[in-house]
């Protein structure tokens, strides 16, 4: 079968000859040439008959065939063994008749423009007949016919851990031969606007011009390929070479930042150590905020800048949507149908995306890019997909320390705050404490107090003091726990507690008065050891209150506390400043609550502070007794 034999920095690369083909640097072409110096569309060989014919399409480097131009829109008859030169890509032409053929030779050729390089067209390149040897090894590549992103399947099968291989069109024409004023940056690291992208069917051929004068677009997506056995790649000594290449930047990234955890400094750390080996100019890492949206973690310039940076939503969006990492050789013609104004505003020419995947989920987004055309290589893409693969490992790591750190601060506030078995429940989710008030309709507040305990401290030393309270207050809020109340706060020497936020009971009343109840006895037992030390026995006073009140986080960003707020709190507070040693004291509508459970007596109605009349108060003596129920006799 007729054929191209081309020529490229990486090998010959063949491409199967069909009844018309257009050559040109456009994704339309049927064989895309990533080729600065080729036009966009260059030129169509197609057959006549049983002949193949090479026609100029008006290419302003004009086309060869052995070293002669073809005049601007003539042809040309192909003959087995033809050279050809479009810009700087070589080509030679195999009829298919099976005759012996040499490949063609690649080598740069200079950019229009540079240093020695012609204004309108390329030198012609000189002319050798085709020696004739051993027909070459390679497999053709034939062309694909182009596909609807609808048929395109989201992933590939691929092995654990690797990225999924994504077919990724290239859109339509935009031209590019009128100068371009640039913009200075003035903008912080953000996302420009998002635009709607419509991306045409996948071109048939692309022709990789893979060195520093070929430019114009090619988008590809990275699959992170796993290591095989040794026996199976023996014999492969450049896939040896680029395994070993893959573990040396994996050891070099890991002794870098395995270590770090700090987030942003991470980030840094990630981003130097890609500058090491790849030729960026520009670097960003994304992380998705709570909210998912991407923001920017840290960024780096070569230039050593501290300029902002600014890259395009259209080719962030189409990596995360795809979940595969990009890299375009000329970002302003592959997004073309897009209208990306910010690639050409921002000056990105190249430029190379990737998603920072782990357990498939998305953390954020790796960017980089460069103003030099084609500045970057398939082997750097290679490179950062393996980096960022391993990035996204270490930032999910870093996370989840933090969690981990927060959980422990959480865990010792909630374990200060409420009973073990509740602070659990909080700390996995299953019971929600939110930040701000929030309305509680029946919340019942305890209130405790030494009694005397001023004229005590007066006299003591300090630390003697405090040594007591810690010794009390230990022994008193084991048993709070014990009946899952919440300790509001310490006041001195005064205890204050909540049954029913944030977590709620149906005997939240019963069980504040038991709380007190085995307090008072505790106490008891507390005084025993004191009075055998020679030292004076404590007396104290309780006070419980219940109805509606405001309960939650409240206080400055900084400094936050768990509290309740309201005349229920406050009514708690006046009967225990009430109560006499060994009283506790409850209002009516908390014994309305107790079911006869215990013994009372009513005391005088008391005028507390900010109540405009008497307040009904009762003194709990302790547990009624048992009824003795006599066994029936049958």
């Amino acid at each position: 079968m007729p054929r191209l034999l081309l020529a490229t920095p990486e090998g010959q690369q063949v491409v199967e000859l069909r009844a018309f083909n257009s050559l040109g640097r456009h994704p339309s072409n049927t064989i895309q040439l990533l080729d600065k110096i080729v036009s966009k569309e260059h030129c169509i060989v197609e057959r006549r008959g049983a002949e193949y014919v090479l026609r100029d399409l008006g290419s302003l480097n004009g086309t060869y065939i052995n070293g002669e131009r073809v005049a601007v829109g003539g042809e040309q008859m192909l003959r087995h063994g033809d050279d050809i030169a479009l810009g700087s890509t070589r080509a030679r032409f195999d009829d298919g008749s099976g005759k012996p053929l040499a490949p063609p030779v690649w080598s740069p050729a200079p950019a229009p423009g540079a240093p020695g390089a012609p204004m309108t067209a390329a030198a012609p390149p000189a002319w050798q007949p085709a020696a004739p040897v051993a027909a070459p090894s390679a497999p053709p590549v034939s062309h694909q016919r182009p596909v609807p992103m609808s048929a395109i399947p989201a992933t590939t099968p691929a092995g654990p851990g690797m990225l999924p291989q994504i077919p990724l069109s290239v859109p339509g024409p935009q031209s590019v031969t009128s100068p371009v004023q640039y913009q200075p940056y003035d903008r912080t690291p953000t996302l420009d606007d998002p635009e709607s992208v419509p991306l045409p069917p996948l071109n048939a051929t692309r022709v990789d011009m893979n060195d520093q004068s070929r430019a114009i677009g090619t988008q590809i997506a990275a699959t992170q390929k796993g290591f095989l056995p040794y026996d199976q790649l023996a014999s492969n000594t450049p896939q040896l070479q680029a395994d070993y290449e893959r573990l040396r930047l994996s050891h070099e990234l890991s002794r870098e930042i395995a270590m770090e955890r700090d987030l942003r400094v991470l980030l840094n750390k990630i981003l130097l150590t890609i500058f090491k080996f790849v030729r960026a100019d520009r670097g960003v890492i994304f992380l998705r905020d709570a909210s998912g949206e991407l923001r920017p973690g840290a960024s780096l310039r070569r230039d050593g800048t501290d300029s902002p940076i600014s890259v395009s939503s259209t080719i962030m969006n189409h990596v995360i949507k795809e979940r595969a990492t990009v890299l375009t050789h000329d970002a302003a013609m592959d997004f073309a149908a897009s209208k990306g104004k910010s690639m050409i505003l921002n000056r990105i020419s190249s430029a190379i995306v990737a998603p920072l995947l782990h357990n498939d989920e998305i953390l954020g987004v790796l960017w980089l890019d460069s103003e030099t055309l084609a500045q970057f290589q398939p082997k750097d893409m290679e490179i950062v997909t393996a980096i960022a693969a391993q990035a996204a490992m270490f930032i999910e790591i870093n996370i989840l320390g933090k969690k981990i750190e927060q959980e422990i601060v959480n865990r010792e506030r909630f374990s200060r705050l409420l009973s073990p078995n509740i602070a659990q429940r909080v700390l996995s989710g299953e019971l929600e404490v939110t930040k701000g008030g929030q309305l509680v309709q029946e919340c019942t507040v305890f209130n405790s107090d030494i009694r005397g305990f001023t004229r005590m401290s007066e006299g003591a030393e300090p630390q003697v003091i405090v040594d007591m309270l810690n010794e009390y207050f230990e022994q008193m809020v084991e048993v709070l726990f014990k009946y899952e109340g919440t300790l509001d706060k310490f006041m001195g020497d005064g205890i204050m507690a909540l049954w029913g936020a944030p977590v709620a009971h149906p005997d939240d009343a019963t069980r504040s008065v038991a709380c007190a109840i085995e307090q008072m006895e505790v106490l008891g037992r507390f005084n025993r050891e004191r009075v055998a030390d020679n030292q004076p026995p404590l007396g104290i006073g309780i006070g419980i209150h219940t109805g509606p009140l405001v309960a939650g986080y409240i206080g400055s960003s900084r400094a936050l506390s768990y509290t309740v707020i309201g005349d229920v709190a406050n009514t708690s507070a006046r009967l225990c400043g009430i109560a006499a040693a060994g009283q506790i004291l409850v209002s009516e509508q908390t014994l309305a609550r107790l079911a006869e459970r215990y013994e009372y007596e009513e005391l005088p109605p008391a005028q507390l502070k900010g109540k405009g009349k008497p307040f009904r108060v009762f003194n709990v003596l302790g547990r009624a007794p048992a009824v003795q129920v006599p066994a029936s006799v049958g």
